[in-house]
């Protein structure tokens, strides 16, 4: 039921914004922004799965413009000074919660516009967004639920020794939800932005609320196609919830586009 809700609602209340947004006219003073769209799925496991889609607009308020070009490894438009960031994302979330006799289904369908500001540290970035979080819910012999709650989100990116730091988190309000995740690449392929560069490295994600935890330890691995202004990312490795005693797999993949 998840999955066939999940499509309805995107033909309903998703693809029209992606249009939207990309059909909008660009004011004079935002000549320099950088688009992007960015999908996929992350964490995608026996007991939870999360798609995404997003579409955003990078604004340069101070500094230097904003530019696609040399992206950083972490699969991001490369910004200069202080940068506004606009971004609608929807998504699909569900996992499973230990129940009396069974586990119980719980699943999102979720809008989350918002508005964040983007400011360079050293070599890297800090960026915090603000949002509100729209979903309908779905639970086992449960009827669908309309909720909202705020959207909260952070970056942290940072150039450390060979490779990138990478840090990632944000906040679901309507069933306090938190998702983080650290990741560190390291170039193995490639001198960027000229070339195709491959980036390798690791990652460990923590996730959950008062019903359901998760955590997950892996690689991650990303491709950057400067010429198609793309990056793609791909991640797996070994994860444990609340719902099973035991170890199992996780798996995951983006395509961020930038120009």
């Amino acid at each position: 039921m998840g999955h066939r809700a999940c499509h309805r609602w995107w033909n309903r209340s998703g693809g029209w914004l992606f249009l939207l947004l990309l059909l909008l006219p660009v004011p004079d003073f935002c000549e320099a922004q950088t688009v992007e769209i960015n999908g996929g799925e992350t964490v995608f496991s026996q007991n939870s799965q999360y798609y995404f889609g997003q579409v955003g607009d990078f604004i340069p308020l101070a500094g230097p413009p904003v530019s696609a070009t040399g992206s950083p490894s972490v699969g991001t438009a490369a910004t200069g000074g202080i940068t506004l960031h606009l971004f609608v994302e929807v998504y699909y979330l569900s996992y499973e919660t230990l129940g009396p006799s069974l586990t119980t289904f719980n699943a999102y369908n979720g809008l989350n516009p918002s508005v964040g500001l983007r400011v360079p540290v050293g070599d890297g970035f800090f960026e915090g967004d603000v949002g509100i979080a729209l979903a309908e819910g779905f639970e086992t012999n449960t009827p669908i639920e309309g909720l909202a709650g705020i959207f909260l989100q952070t970056e942290y990116y940072q150039a450390l020794g060979p490779g990138a730091f990478d840090f990632f988190a944000n906040y679901l309000g309507y069933i306090q939800y938190i998702y983080g995740q650290a990741r560190y690449f390291i170039p193995v392929k490639g001198t960027p932005p000229e070339t195709v560069s491959i980036y390798l490295g690791p990652e460990l994600i923590g996730q959950g609320n008062n019903t359901y935890n998760a955590g997950q330890g892996g690689a991650v691995l990303g491709v950057s196609l400067p010429k198609l202004h793309s990056y793609l990312t791909f991640d797996g490795g070994l994860l444990r919830s609340s719902v099973s005693t035991g170890w199992g797999g996780y798996q995951g993949f983006s395509w961020y586009v930038s120009f």
